[in-house]
């Protein structure tokens, strides 16, 4: 879902794989782009997220690939580029600083939103995870929800609690109490229909009896019907 915490890399090897990429500071902001991504992405996205435009981008990406950062597969104008190891994407996020990232994640976020129809459609959790690593969880909500749905028609359902969870945890933070506490129900209705996690029988159970509380809080038992 993102990238390894800072403590799962030896500061030996951070530090190396640093230097590589300081000394490519020409081209640093396109791979710090693309660490955005994930660990592979289309040259579509990244053009369109990036304010760099061909020939330069392209210029750029040549230059991480002769570094062997990157990994070329396909030829124009289907380009899917990977990262050569998942360690070179984790470095160049977390070069980026909190607040570049936030802007970032929103950027591509609303990117896909209004541009890839397709994956949309296809990977919603994608744009959850980058409204709500800009801090936008108000739009990544409805995405975690229908990332849920989806994996349960799947009948994935232990992707499908992950999601539900997600979503959860964000409505917790919403200001408007009332769509809080909506969101908080519907969430768990859904976490109920994927089916109960004998693990988490109990956390389960409690987040029922939350969801009749928040139910009856906001006057609408409607609302547990689901």
């Amino acid at each position: 879902k993102g990238p390894l915490p800072a403590l799962a890399i030896p500061a030996s090897l951070h530090d190396s794989l640093m230097a590589r990429l300081d000394r490519l500071a020409p081209v640093k902001e396109v791979a710090q782009l693309a660490a955005m991504l994930g660990r592979n992405f289309s040259h579509e996205l990244l053009a369109a997220v990036s304010s760099i435009k061909d020939p330069e981008l392209a210029r750029a990406l040549g230059q991480l690939i002769e570094a062997e950062l990157l990994h070329q597969r396909g030829t124009p104008p289907s380009v899917i580029y990977d990262f050569k190891h998942a360690l070179v994407q984790d470095v160049a996020y977390g070069s980026l600083l909190r607040s570049k990232r936030q802007h970032l994640h929103m950027r591509i976020g609303t990117v896909l939103e209004t541009q890839f129809p397709d994956a949309v459609e296809a990977k919603p959790e994608l744009l959850s995870h980058h409204f709500r690593e800009a801090g936008l969880s108000p739009r990544a909500i409805p995405y975690a929800l229908r990332a849920g749905d989806r994996a349960v028609l799947r009948y994935a359902n232990a992707e499908a609690r992950t999601h539900f969870l997600d979503a959860l945890d964000m409505a917790r933070g919403l200001s408007d109490p009332q769509a809080s506490a909506r969101v908080q129900i519907e969430a768990t209705l859904k976490l109920a229909s994927a089916g109960i996690d004998r693990g988490h029988f109990d956390a389960d159970l409690a987040r029922l009896d939350e969801a009749e509380h928040l139910a009856g809080a906001i006057g609408d038992r409607h609302a547990l019907c689901h």
